[in-house]
């Protein structure tokens, strides 16, 4: 009777804590995540409790790597004995440093909140010894450095931590967890179906029906320039949420003059462009601006600019601001290559004729007219 008892309260937790998941993903408008949930689920294995394991999320920014691992550590972190996430590790490090990462992680794990780490080299022999017989699940979100960020504070191995422990790592940049982790999830953009219900979510209230079909074909096309990434749904529709018709249509006036949405451009900025080095940057500039939407490859490109550039095509590959196909077609997501057009335009302040790329017929006639050309 006893067992039946608890196996009864088990089933009980089991259906609320199911319940409110799903009340929490309706209430915060999350559209797509059920099937993204339970692709990680499988990935992380948790029905294993003899083995640790560690899973990558990786995509572009603003896909949605944060919120899925968000939404798998509220419903899975109560069946850990330690518990930890860290949202924007990337940020906290250059501000904080690491040893500051560090001892949050551990002193949080342990329930200890005097806890003293000296050196960014190991943990002491003590904390080593409680965390091998504890079971915990730690997410930490935008890393993008292999050996300062994670080999510092979680190891090379899973060694520190029980059996049964899962590790999450979020990153914009593939080599960061290529050789850290069993597993990496790329995260894929949104369906046509899905993008349209999560912009109407955020461009409509719930019962402005009327309004929704009278803009259904604006909506499209707001979708299509979103091409199904969550982040640019949600703030396209909070940006138009309320506004009249002529505002819709004057914003798809900018887009089609390839000028980015201010969130958006600093999200990228921010999250990507701002880490690569100086050749980088100029190559995937050079990309964006001249090479993308023509069918060309990887030795096409190399051959038009006498040079190689494949170690560099790699790492923006790696960082997703760039996509190679199967057969080696090179090219740039259409909000990416907006981004990449306004750096252009802000390094000139205003001024167009100094540009380090001109793409305006009209700017490229006026400069060779004037002989304003620079090497």
């Amino acid at each position: 009777r006893n067992d039946d008892a608890a196996l009864v309260d088990a089933l009980v937790n089991h259906v609320l804590k199911e319940l409110d998941r799903v009340k929490r993903i309706n209430s915060n408008g999350l559209v797509g995540i059920d099937k993204k949930i339970s692709h990680l689920e499988s990935l992380l294995q948790t029905g294993s409790k003899d083995i640790r394991r560690a899973i990558g999320i990786w995509g572009m920014s603003g896909i949605g790597k944060t919120t899925i691992a968000e939404e798998v550590y509220s419903k899975l972190h109560s069946d850990y004995e330690g518990y930890y996430f860290k949202p924007h590790v990337s940020k906290e490090y250059e501000r904080h440093g690491i040893m500051s990462l560090k001892q949050d992680l551990y002193s949080t794990l342990l329930r200890e909140q005097h806890l003293k780490i000296e050196t960014p080299d190991g943990l002491p022999d003590y904390v080593e010894r409680r965390l091998r017989r504890m079971k915990v699940l730690v997410v930490l979100d935008d890393v993008n450095d292999h050996r300062e960020q994670l080999e510092t504070l979680i190891g090379s191995t899973l060694d520190l931590f029980g059996n049964g422990s899962r590790i999450i790592i979020t990153s914009g940049d593939k080599q960061v967890l290529d050789g850290s982790v069993d597993d990496i999830y790329e995260v894929k953009p949104l369906n046509s179906d899905e993008s349209l219900r999560l912009f109407n979510l955020n461009a409509f209230e719930q019962n402005q029906t009327n309004y929704q079909k009278e803009y259904k074909e604006l909506s499209k096309m707001m979708v299509k320039y979103a091409k199904g990434i969550p982040f640019v749904l949600k703030v396209l529709g909070g940006l138009l949420r309320g506004k009249d018709i002529k505002i819709w249509e004057e914003q798809l006036r900018w887009f089609e003059k390839n000028v980015p949405i201010k969130n958006v451009h600093q999200m990228i900025l921010q999250s990507s462009f701002r880490y690569l080095d100086h050749r980088e940057k100029k190559i995937f500039l050079d990309i964006a601006c001249f090479f993308d939407g023509l069918p060309l490859k990887v030795d096409d490109i190399q051959s038009l600019v006498k040079d190689s550039m494949r170690v560099e095509f790699e790492s923006l590959k790696n960082k997703a601001l760039i996509t190679i196909s199967p057969v080696n077609v090179v090219s740039v997501h259409n909000i990416i290559k907006q981004s990449a057009l306004e750096i252009v335009r802000q390094e000139s302040n205003g001024d167009d004729e100094k540009q380090s790329r001109l793409l305006d017929p009209d700017v490229i006639y006026s400069v060779l007219k004037n002989n304003k050309v620079k090497a």
